[in-house]
């Protein structure tokens, strides 16, 4: 796991804000997690070229198992503001020919996330 200060990483014009060490808390951290293993999916058009599968919006959700064992489940839909996300303790991705535990919508489809 990384984690940064947002505002003594941002490069640009000074911000009297910014400066001192009285002000280095109050503010927020990026956290970036390594993934260990994981499954996305979307929907797209149909007849879409695997190499292009990516370059349609619509339909996302996904499974990611992060470095310290949690499952990151998440769900994006396309047109929709923001997005839904859930982190479980413990509780790995599974086969991706088995079933989810509890599918987001498309649930013929067996997508991943269970947000």
């Amino acid at each position: 796991m990384k984690r940064r200060n947002v505002k003594q990483a941002f490069i640009g014009e000074p911000d009297p804000s910014q400066e001192g060490l009285e002000v280095q808390g109050e503010d927020e951290d990026a956290v970036e997690f390594d993934v260990r293993s994981g499954r996305i999916m979307v929907t797209v058009p149909a007849g879409t070229t695997d190499d292009r599968v990516l370059e349609h919006n619509g339909y996302l959700s996904g499974e990611l198992v992060l470095e310290d064992g949690r499952t990151l489940s998440f769900e994006i839909q396309d047109g929709a503001i923001g997005a839904q996300w859930n982190a479980l303790e413990g509780e790995p991705v599974k086969d991706a020919d088995a079933p989810t535990r509890e599918g987001v919508g498309l649930s013929t489809l067996e997508p991943p996330g269970g947000v």
